[in-house]
This record gives structure tokens, C-alpha cells and sequence, in this order.
């Protein structure tokens, strides 16, 4: 993807966020947030195929960026991509709600699953095979996807702290077999 290509991406993520700020309860329109990033409908089709797809890039894009500029270790990671979700109710629950709900929940189980691949393969669990090491992190990544879309299905009712220490709990107890003595 070229630079300007990038920028009218942001322009458009920009403008459904300004718009969604201003009138969370208002139906935005492609319309609208085209006219709103100073372009025509026919440009914003250009980069996406429906609002469903610009929401989905948006949380991809920051999520992924959470997980990839992270310097702290798993535990900071979930807690961030979890106030992130908090602070973005809206876009996400519009995420949630949409078409692109299973592409979502195999984004954030690709990533987290890689993050938790890295922190399990870092040497301070002991497991009998790198396969072994896999299923368990494949385990956990699955456990913690389906706690963390329950919450959004549920539209949020819960405080996100607490959810994110119950997703490390959960982490916590399934590596307590593996702990190196």
C-alpha cells in the first residue's frame, strides 16, 4: 500500500471517528464520511467495499499496531488491546455487529495467538515438545477469544479491568502445570 494511498485511509478513518463522536446514535453514511474527509463516494469505494470494511481496517490496523509497538510483556499487550477495545465501544460493538465479525475474531486469535506463541517459546514454561508448547498456546488463545467476544456480545456490561485480569487469570492458571521449578 503507497503513502497516499495510507493517508486516504486515515482521512476516512478520521472522519468516521469525528463523525461517530459527534452523533454516536446517528446511522453514518458512506456519503457522510466521504463528504466529511473531503472526498466523493466513488474514492472511498475505491479503498473499501462497504462502512463494515472501513470499521474492520480501522480496529485491525490499531490493533495490530497496539501488538507490534508493544515493549511490555503479554500480560501489558492484553491489557492495552482491552482498554483499547473500551475506549472505541462504539467502533468496536459496530465491528462486532457486522459482517466482518468471524474475520475479526480470527485477526485477533492470529494475533494473539502469535503473541502468546512468542511468550510461551521465550524459555520460562517447560514443555515435553514444541508441539506440545503450540496446543497449549492454542488452548489458551481459544479460552481468551471466546471470553473477550462473550463480553462483546454482551455489549460491554462488564468493566474492562476486570475482564482483562480474568483473561490473565485464565492464562495464568492454564500455565501452572508448565511452570519451570
Amino acid at each position: 500500500m503507497g503513502r497516499e494511498e495510507d493517508y486516504t485511509k486515515e482521512a476516512f478513518a478520521e472522519a468516521y471517528r469525528k463523525l461517530q463522536s459527534q452523533s454516536p446514535a446517528r446511522r453514518i453514511t458512506v456519503k457522510d464520511i466521504a463528504a466529511a474527509a473531503g472526498y466523493d463516494r466513488h474514492t472511498f469505494y475505491y479503498h473499501f467495499k462497504s462502512l463494515q470494511d472501513l470499521v474492520s481496517w480501522i480496529f485491525d490496523t490499531e490493533v495490530a499496531r497496539i501488538m507490534d509497538e508493544a515493549t511490555g510483556d503479554w500480560s501489558d499487550i492484553l491489557r492495552n488491546v482491552i482498554n483499547y477495545t473500551d475506549e472505541n465501544k462504539a467502533l468496536v460493538l459496530a465491528l462486532y455487529h457486522s459482517s466482518h465479525h468471524a474475520e475479526t475474531m480470527l485477526f485477533l486469535q492470529s494475533k494473539f495467538g502469535n503473541m502468546m506463541d512468542t511468550f510461551l517459546a521465550a524459555g520460562e514454561y517447560l514443555f515435553s515438545s514444541v508441539h506440545e508448547m503450540h496446543q497449549v498456546s492454542a488452548f489458551i488463545t481459544g479460552g481468551c477469544i471466546v471470553l473477550f467476544f462473550q463480553w462483546l456480545g454482551s455489549g460491554m456490561e462488564r468493566n474492562s479491568s476486570e475482564i482483562a485480569e480474568e483473561l490473565l487469570n485464565i492464562v495464568r492458571k492454564c500455565l501452572l502445570g508448565f511452570e519451570k521449578k
